[in-house]
């Protein structure tokens, strides 16, 4: 008995809707013993006073029975939240539509100028295949009538500068490769202008696939006129290395392998002709891809 009289002086028990049960501590030391060895960060005086004032506040509202009028207000917190959530969704989304449309924006930037700079790689390339055929040209017509040898040595001079080399064309595809391999490209909601940029880039590797080929052909014919004539005598990267050979016996060399350079020169003729086509080709497609892109840069911005 003595023992119940002095858990009832301390303790004291509440009960919440008769489902729970709750026990607060009467004595003001021991509130301040307890709170602070299980709950530091609470304040003890703090939730002292915190109890009996939502207990007055759910009694009054028993005893004035505004039960109508508290649901009211519940639903019109529940309203206002649900709203709330609803404007952060449509701001996030908004941000997110923002961020797109910025790196789309970055993206087409980047494209358009990749295909300017093929638009310039194309031509400068077209240019320099065209003084390559030239070069092949002059050689073919007058290789069986030139007799001169000083002639001759600036007729073979000016085919193994020029017309002796493989011209190729490197485009630009850094951006599209980032696009490729990110999964970017869906960022693009034009399905049309999509299909341009992947045909385009489709067949710049065509072109560049089909070079190589002919590089690989044309390969063993060149090694051929190395090996048999005396070309590295005349050629202007390597003919330092032969001064001390008679310049004069190379040319007569040449010359008498003169069917040998006609038909390697006839094959670089021919892959310079393809290239150059190819290239032609491509910068129709460049300037239609490049309206494509800077229409959809402006309506994007």
């Amino acid at each position: 008995m003595e023992a119940f009289e002095w858990y009832n002086q301390v303790f004291e028990f509440a009960w919440d809707s008769g489902r729970t049960s709750i026990i607060f501590i009467k004595n003001p030391l021991l509130q301040r013993i307890f709170f602070d060895s299980y709950f530091p960060i609470f304040k003890v005086q703090q939730l002292y006073f915190m109890i009996p004032f939502y207990r007055k506040i759910r009694k009054k509202m028993a005893d004035d029975n505004q039960f109508l009028k508290y649901s009211r207000y519940a639903i019109g917190e529940i309203v206002l939240v649900v709203f709330g959530i609803m404007i952060a969704l449509q701001i996030n989304n908004w941000n997110n539509s923002n961020q797109k449309n910025d790196l789309k924006s970055v993206y087409l930037q980047r494209l358009i100028n990749d295909i300017k700079k093929d638009t310039s790689n194309i031509a400068y390339v077209r240019s320099e295949l065209e003084l390559n055929q030239k070069s092949i040209r002059t050689l073919v017509s007058k290789i069986n009538t030139v007799s001169d040898l000083e002639e001759l040595d600036t007729l073979f001079h000016n085919y193994f500068e020029r017309g002796w080399i493989i011209s190729e064309f490197v485009p630009t595809s850094n951006t599209y490769t980032d696009l490729s391999q990110t999964g970017n490209m869906n960022i693009f909601n034009n399905p049309d202008l999509v299909n341009e940029v992947i045909q385009y880039y489709s067949y710049m590797t065509q072109v560049e696939n089909s070079n190589n080929v002919s590089k690989n052909w044309i390969t063993p014919i060149d090694q051929q006129v190395a090996i048999v004539s005396a070309a590295f005598e005349l050629d202007p990267v390597t003919k330092e290395l032969f001064l001390h050979k008679n310049r004069e016996d190379a040319l007569k060399n040449l010359n008498m392998n003169h069917e040998l350079i006609e038909r390697n020169a006839a094959g670089h003729y021919w892959i310079n002709q393809s290239l150059s086509d190819n290239l032609l080709a491509m910068k129709g497609l460049c300037i239609n891809l490049l309206l494509s892109l800077e229409k959809e840069y402006q309506s994007t911005n």
